[in-house]
């Protein structure tokens, strides 16, 4: 199996520009807390960080679009480039628990999501 590292970084950074849009919407909403104090209590911070989840699914796609093999492998590492740069980024702070289960299910959305590409590569084939 070859990983094709574009792939992965360029479907990391489709993920990447599209959080930080998210995130400046969340800083002009008012809810910056879900950073810092994300709680379940709050129905905001568990759809901001699904949504969060969401577009390393879709970073999964352009790195499983991007590539010819091992689809859903593409999209998986889509999401732990996205956890490695997040803990070089925090190194000595404690992430919240809800925030690590946005990373984790970020993964599994990446993988689905490079899944989902793959399919669609093989049904798009001609001939």
């Amino acid at each position: 199996m070859n990983i094709r590292w574009t792939a992965v970084i360029s479907g990391f950074m489709a993920d990447f520009a599209l959080t930080i849009i998210l995130q400046v919407m969340i800083i002009a909403t008012g809810q910056s807390a879900v950073f810092t104090e994300p709680s379940w209590q709050n129905p905001i911070h568990v759809l901001l960080i699904l949504c969060g989840a969401s577009l390393t699914g879709l970073g999964g796609f352009v790195a499983g679009w991007l590539t010819d093999n091992a689809f859903t492998i593409h999209g998986l590492l889509v999401g732990v480039v996205g956890v490695l740069v997040a803990a070089l980024a925090n190194v000595g702070i404690e992430v919240p628990r809800l925030l690590l289960l946005g990373q984790v299910l970020g993964c599994i959305l990446g993988a689905l999501g490079g899944a989902i590409a793959g399919r669609m590569h093989k049904t798009s084939k001609i001939g």
